[in-house]
């Protein structure tokens, strides 16, 4: 067997790992489970988004799938004051990181920093690979909000975990992103 078919099938192995891997009818659809992936931490939302503006599309703009998702989130995260254009406003995050209970407020702290920093340097590469391609809404906000909810699920305090199946197999990363 030459080097180029044993490639194909160990190519062809590996992705039927992933699709058994991926079966698990508790890791489906997690894009559409947001709220209950956040109850997997028991812990104050770090940015609540209660407060904000109600900034749901009408059906009439013309948005793609993704831009349904990240316009909206991105109208609220600027009518919190914590998205300024294209930036993440550190003073307001800071804010509302103060407000949470002190044990949480300290990992918290450590999880907006992390996230900031990963988004300003996701906007860096952004920039060199636009090529001129204009989105209508930034998706700062979106890899923002999905940074906070991804470390806060990494970090949740074990206290605060909840119990359950699907809790247990995003913390223990049995469920990948993109499902």
């Amino acid at each position: 067997m030459d080097l180029r078919n044993s490639a194909a099938i160990i190519f062809l192995a590996f992705g039927c790992l992933m699709v058994l891997a991926t079966a698990d009818p508790d890791c489906e659809n997690l894009k559409d489970r947001r709220e209950e992936i956040q109850q997997c931490c028991e812990v104050g939302k770090i940015i609540p988004l209660d407060g904000a503006d109600d900034c749901t599309p009408s059906d009439d703009e013309d948005l793609n799938k993704h831009e349904k998702i990240m316009c909206p989130l991105v109208c609220k995260l600027q009518s919190l004051g914590v998205l300024k254009d294209d930036e993440i406003v550190q003073e307001k995050v800071n804010e509302y990181v103060e407000r949470l209970e002190d044990g949480w407020k300290d990992i918290a702290k450590g999880i907006t920093n992390v996230c900031i920093e990963n988004v300003n340097a996701m906007r860096e590469k952004m920039k060199e690979h636009a090529q001129g391609r204009r989105m209508k809404c930034s998706p700062v906000g979106g890899m923002f909000f999905m940074c906070l909810m991804k470390e806060t699920l990494e970090k949740c305090p074990e206290d605060k975990r909840k119990d359950s199946s699907f809790c247990k197999k995003l913390q223990n990363g049995e469920c990948r992103r993109g499902q």
